[in-house]
């Protein structure tokens, strides 16, 4: 009998098993190309994702499952909470508004929550660098909701937009956030020079000014495998402000035992291979 992969371990449970196997294909097939990114920038990359530990312990806001995270418990005295992308899952935000003074939602795909709180704003609009009516520039947005503040939190899931805003957002409206989550997408595009440049210029952005203390695999959606490596396309990392940190030491213990799996179809990456 074959021995399975580990890779078809970890898919096994999903639920479109053909897309995990068309998926990897796709991906061997992109490793290859004449252009394609060297492996070894790819492993640098991956290396830009290591998550530290700091002296603050790491506590779960929001949901079980899909729609929680982990943070730094550095909270005491966060004055704002942005959150560009809603979806029909904010419990996450709901917790932020016990603690901010204000929490600002935005997403334009999405109408508006029913059950906000009396300090939570919702707009109607995408975040982006488009003039548009249906967007706002990020550093509009936090200019205009918190002019003088550098105590906010900001939670991002805009499904790849990411690599378009972060770059061009100025350092200074950055360091007023002293906590950032982000949802990073199209990691399984990384052989494609133009979408690891955008990669690239966005961690190298984030890491001026933040560093990063958890990562976790966002497991609705197959993992793709090269040489020994397993990749989650889509992950979620947390980072924390530099002045805020004054001790940090290499985390290895992933997950960590808050981290929950965002479904049921995958199990959790286990090995610290994910950046390696």
């Amino acid at each position: 009998m074959k021995k399975k992969s580990k890779l078809s371990i970890l898919n096994r449970k999903y639920k479109y098993h053909k897309t995990a196997k068309k998926n990897q294909k796709i991906f061997l097939e992109n490793s290859k190309h004449e252009n394609a990114v060297p492996w070894v920038e790819i492993k640098n990359l991956f290396k830009s994702l290591q998550p530290f530990n700091t002296e603050y312990d790491l506590i779960r806001l929001g949901s079980n499952f899909d729609g929680g995270y982990l943070v730094p418990n550095d909270l005491e005295g966060l004055e704002f909470s942005f959150s560009p992308g809603v979806s029909h899952e904010i419990g996450f935000d709901l917790e932020m508004s016990k603690i901010c003074n204000h929490c600002y939602l935005a997403d334009a795909s999405v109408d508006k929550p029913k059950n906000l709180n009396e300090n939570m704003t919702f707009i109607k609009k995408f975040i982006g660098n488009k003039i548009d009516p249906n967007f706002l520039k990020f550093e509009n947005w936090v200019s205009e909701n918190a002019p003088d503040s550098t105590d906010l939190l900001l939670q991002m899931d805009i499904e790849g937009a990411e690599y378009d805003i972060l770059p061009t957002v100025p350092e200074k409206i950055l360091k007023k956030f002293r906590i950032i989550l982000i949802e990073f997408h199209d990691f399984d595009k990384v052989f494609n020079r133009e979408k690891f440049e955008k990669i690239r210029n966005c961690l190298k952005k984030l890491e001026k000014t933040h560093i990063p203390c958890h990562i976790h695999a966002n497991n609705t959606v197959p993992y793709v495998s090269y040489e020994k490596s397993i990749i989650s396309p889509l992950f979620e990392l947390t980072y924390i402000r530099k002045d805020r940190v004054k001790s940090m030491v290499i985390n290895t213990d992933i997950p960590h035992p808050l981290d929950q799996p965002n479904t049921n179809y995958l199990q959790n990456v286990q090995e610290p291979n994910f950046w390696y």
